[in-house]
C-alpha cells in the first residue's frame, strides 16, 4: 500500500531557527512553506511572494495555522 506524501511542513520542521526569539511573527516551517508554494506558482521576488500569499491567505490556512497572518 503506498504511504500518504509528507507533507511540506514536515520538511522544513527540522531546520534550526538562526532568527531572534523575541522578533519572530511565524513560524519559520510555515514562513519557508509559503515561500516556496509561492515559487512554484511563479512568484519571483519576495514582493510577488507576499501579494501571492495575501490573495491566497484563506487557502493557505487550510493547511497551515498562520496565526498572525
Amino acid at each position: 500500500m503506498p504511504s500518504l506524501p509528507m507533507p511540506i511542513t514536515d520538511v522544513f520542521v527540522a531546520l534550526a531557527d538562526p532568527r531572534q526569539t523575541n522578533k519572530v511573527q511565524h513560524s519559520l516551517a510555515e514562513t519557508l512553506t509559503v515561500a516556496v508554494c509561492g515559487i512554484l506558482v511563479g512568484a519571483d521576488t519576495f514582493e510577488e511572494i507576499q501579494a501571492w500569499a495575501q490573495e491566497k491567505l484563506p487557502w493557505l490556512r487550510r493547511y497551515l495555522e498562520l496565526p498572525n497572518g
